[in-house]
């Protein structure tokens, strides 16, 4: 039986390096893979294909909020990394990114500023949201349990939102295999699929 792994890469991004405190890495992603079919007692030549959801780095041209100095995020250190980290996951053996788009929608002030004075552009971080991501999941689901590309998929996320489309797949017959990274997610989420794995990334050998 075959078996496609859906990672919502956004996700695991943040439950990373809230962990690690670094940023993660196209090989740690392999190895989070692997370890994923090792943890379900799935063999490794049973992987179909195993598909990393995100978005390449914003590319708006802004001004910093109190300087009003011009701000490019293609001259972040993060834009260098997040443009690596895509074009890497793609050289990797059975990988395929889905992308979406990143939006910037202003500065936001960060939760330590608050009562803060004066304020300096440092205490401001982008406002950004994904847009595409989302519906490229669902469409993936949907496409895999309608044409039984796999038996079993394992699905990397915390939101609540891909519900229905879980619902769909498992009403076509497809095992889902939740792994929430031990994230807080609506009770709604785990009860919807076949089996949820809570482990923290910490328990994985991805580093």
């Amino acid at each position: 039986m075959e078996t496609a792994i859906l990672i919502d890469g956004a996700f695991l991004r943040k439950k990373f390096h809230a962990s690690f405190k670094k940023d993660i890495t196209a090989e740690n992603v392999r190895l989070f893979a692997e370890d994923l079919l090792e943890k379900f007692n799935f063999p490794k030549d049973s992987l179909h294909r195993a598909y990393f959801y995100d978005c390449e780095p914003c590319t708006a041209k802004t001004s910093t909020p109190v300087t009003n100095r011009a701000f490019l995020f293609e001259k972040t250190p993060q834009y260098a990394n997040g443009i690596k980290l895509l074009a890497d996951i793609k050289k990797l053996d059975f990988f395929a990114v889905r992308e979406g788009s990143l939006q910037f929608s202003g500065w936001k002030l960060r939760k330590n500023a608050y009562n803060k004075t004066p304020l300096t552009d440092e205490d401001f971080e982008p406002e950004l949201h994904q847009k595409g991501v989302d519906i490229k999941i669902g469409l993936d689901l949907a496409w895999i349990s309608y044409n039984h590309v796999a038996q079993n998929v394992i699905f990397v996320t915390g939101d609540s939102d891909f519900i229905p489309a879980i619902k769909t797949a498992r009403r076509n017959g497809i095992f889902v295999y939740l792994v929430t990274l031990n994230h807080m997610v609506r009770t709604e989420l785990p009860d919807n699929c076949d089996v949820c794995l809570k482990d923290s990334i910490k328990t994985f050998r991805c580093l």
